[in-house]
């Protein structure tokens, strides 16, 4: 028996896979672009207040009333307050020479103080003998009236050495303003200030406290006249 072999060749199918890639399309534009330049300024543009960010903090204006009211207090703190500060010392000092029952602050008697006006009457301290009266006022131990002689005798010798522009209707504060000499002027406001509350106060004044304000009269006399 012929026998036939026959071969089965497999014919081995190979599968193809096509994988797709992503494309991109690139269509070139051939139309004319324009040339772009810079500005010269273009620095100085952007710094300009319109490109600035930053918070700026306004001044605060001083107000012409503000400053009204400075040199208002300041003219206070220099002309008026060292006399003010000088008159409350020398109220103290006045409560530890006349007594703690001062005139200004009596208020139980209820007495009427007077104008600061030096009341002179008719007199004119230029032609009255001050001295004379003075002497009798002591010796009659009227020592109110004798501090009150006193302090006409200063405001003569004030007047006399042209220190002040005497007039009887004067106070006893525009006085004190004349006086341009420093410790002259303070000197006179302690004497002022020593009068007004012994002759407008109608305090009462022994031997030994009339005698301790007399010293400080005799000592200002002695170097003003």
């Amino acid at each position: 028996m012929f026998a036939t072999l026959t071969i089965f060749s497999q014919e081995e199918k190979t599968e193809i896979i096509e994988i797709a890639s992503d494309t991109i399309v690139y269509n070139k534009n051939t139309d004319f672009v324009a040339k772009r330049t810079f500005k010269d300024n273009l620095k100085e543009k952007y710094t300009d207040k319109e490109f600035t960010y930053t918070e700026s903090v306004e001044e605060k204006k001083t107000s012409p009333n503000d400053s009204a009211l400075l040199l208002a207090f300041m003219a206070f703190m220099t002309n008026v307050f060292p006399y003010l500060l000088g008159g409350i010392i020398i109220f103290i000092i006045l409560k530890t020479f006349l007594g703690t029952e001062v005139g200004f602050w009596n208020f139980k008697k209820n007495k009427k103080i007077t104008s600061e006006k030096l009341v002179f009457e008719d007199e004119d301290i230029h032609e009255v003998d001050l001295e004379a009266l003075l002497k009798d006022a002591i010796a009659k131990q009227e020592y109110r009236l004798a501090i009150r002689y006193y302090y006409l005798s200063v405001l003569k010798a004030l007047s006399t050495k042209k220190l002040i522009d005497y007039h009887k209707d004067k106070t006893n504060s525009e006085y004190l303003f004349e006086i341009e000499n420093t410790e002259t002027r303070k000197q006179f406001s302690y004497l002022s200030y020593v009068y007004s509350y012994v002759w407008y106060g109608e305090f009462p004044v022994d031997a030994s406290k009339f005698h301790a304000v007399e010293h400080k009269y005799k000592s200002f006399l002695k170097s003003n006249i």
